[in-house]
């Protein structure tokens, strides 16, 4: 049962003997994050952008900035593995809704994307990109190690997480140190 904090007797928090559900956990936080959020105009950080990669960059795609098109940065999908790709580029965010070629879209920085996430492990996995630009269930084995997001609900319309860093050494370290 939820008790009062001492500091801000009006916020409730849970305390360590209460009991532990994480699907349910998250499904809650997410579902007060969307009613709360959007009417202040806040439902994460996201960037309008354009993809002029040559292929279409489908929900969940993770993405760096490769330049800009009449103000509007355009995008291509980060891949470590590819020739010709910095590895050390930022990644900027994970590609909200499908993207076409030429076409433009939104990418989500920071906040709840709703995607399958039946791959990705279940609730509370952390999500990496592997060496192909893939999004992967745990840290890959080889590789850059970027992680990028968290599982909130598992499932063929679940939810992640996204919290990517700009700087990979910084987001590298930051996950070694976890």
């Amino acid at each position: 049962m939820p008790v009062s904090s001492s500091n801000y007797p009006t916020m409730k928090y849970p305390i360590a003997s209460d009991p532990v559900n994480v699907h349910g956990d998250f499904k809650v936080l997410v579902d007060a994050l969307n009613n709360i959020l959007p009417p202040l105009g806040m439902t994460g950080v996201s960037s309008a952008v354009r993809n002029i990669s040559g292929v279409s960059l489908p929900t969940g795609t993770p993405v760096f900035i490769n330049g800009s098109v009449s103000g509007v940065p355009t995008v291509a999908k980060y891949n470590p593995s590819s020739v010709g790709h910095n590895p050390d580029v930022p990644i900027l965010g994970l590609v909200q809704s499908t993207i076409a070629n030429n076409e433009n879209g939104v990418v989500v920085v920071s906040g709840v994307l709703e995607m399958n996430t039946s791959s990705l492990g279940v609730s509370g996995t952390k999500v990496y990109i592997d060496s192909n630009g893939a999004l992967v269930e745990g840290r890959p084995s080889t590789g850059p190690a970027r992680y990028v997001a968290v599982v909130a609900v598992q499932g063929a319309t679940g939810l992640i997480i996204v919290q990517t860093k700009g700087n990979g050494t910084w987001g590298a370290l930051k996950d070694g140190l976890s």
